[in-house]
C-alpha cells in the first residue's frame, strides 16, 4: 500500500504531464484587430474570396467603410466591366504584411490580376473612383500608419499591372475630394 504522500506525488505528476506546464501567453499576442474574419457574412463572394487568398490570410474590413464590404468595385481597365480590389492580412512566423489584390473576372471566374504591399497597420480607406477624368478608376487604398496618421496610395491599372501614381497623406476620407490630379466637376 502506497503512503499519502507517495500517492499525492504521483496524481501530481500525472496532473503534471497530462497538462502541461507552460507559460500563459503575453497579452500582446492575444491582442487582435478589431475587424475579424468572422464579421464578415458568410456568401458564396467571401468564400470565393478567401479561396484566392495565400493559406492562412485574414481579410480586413477599411476602418472607414461599411462593415460588411470586403471587397471595392470599379472599373480599372475600362472594358466596362468592374473589378474587385480586397485588402488582407498574411501573417507568417516572424511578420503579418498588409496587401491588397486586384480580381478580375472572366468566364464567371474571379482571379488576381495584382498585388500590391500595404503600409502601416491597418487598412483605413478603399476607394475605386476615376480621378483623372480618362473613363477609368483609381485605386486608393488609405492605410493606418499609428500614432493617428494615415496615408494614401493611388494605383491605377497600366499595361496590365498596378501602378503607383501617387502617395498623400490625409486625417479624415473627408478630405479626398482634394487629391493633386483629380478631375474636377
Amino acid at each position: 500500500m502506497l503512503s499519502k504522500p507517495l500517492r499525492a506525488g504521483m496524481i501530481l505528476t500525472a496532473l503534471w504531464i497530462t497538462t502541461g506546464c507552460g507559460m500563459p501567453a503575453a497579452p500582446i499576442d492575444l491582442i487582435k484587430p478589431p475587424a475579424t474574419e468572422g464579421s464578415f457574412p458568410k456568401d458564396n463572394f467571401r468564400t470565393t474570396l478567401q479561396a484566392l487568398l495565400p493559406d492562412g490570410a485574414r481579410l480586413l474590413i477599411p476602418h472607414h467603410g461599411n462593415e460588411s464590404q470586403v471587397a471595392s468595385f470599379g472599373d480599372v481597365d475600362g472594358d466596362g466591366v468592374d473589378e474587385a480590389v480586397v485588402v488582407y492580412e498574411e501573417s507568417s512566423l516572424h511578420e503579418k504584411m498588409i496587401k491588397a489584390s486586384l480580381l478580375k473576372q472572366q468566364n464567371a471566374v474571379w482571379r488576381i490580376v495584382g498585388d500590391a504591399n500595404g503600409l502601416g497597420y491597418g487598412v483605413d480607406y478603399v476607394q475605386l473612383a476615376d480621378l483623372n477624368g480618362d473613363g477609368t478608376s483609381e485605386i486608393m487604398l488609405g492605410w493606418s500608419l499609428g500614432a493617428g496618421g494615415t496615408g494614401m496610395d493611388i494605383y491605377e491599372w497600366r499595361n496590365n499591372a498596378l501602378k503607383l501614381r501617387g502617395k498623400k497623406g490625409y486625417d479624415n476620407p473627408l478630405q479626398l475630394d482634394k487629391i493633386p490630379g483629380q478631375a474636377h466637376k
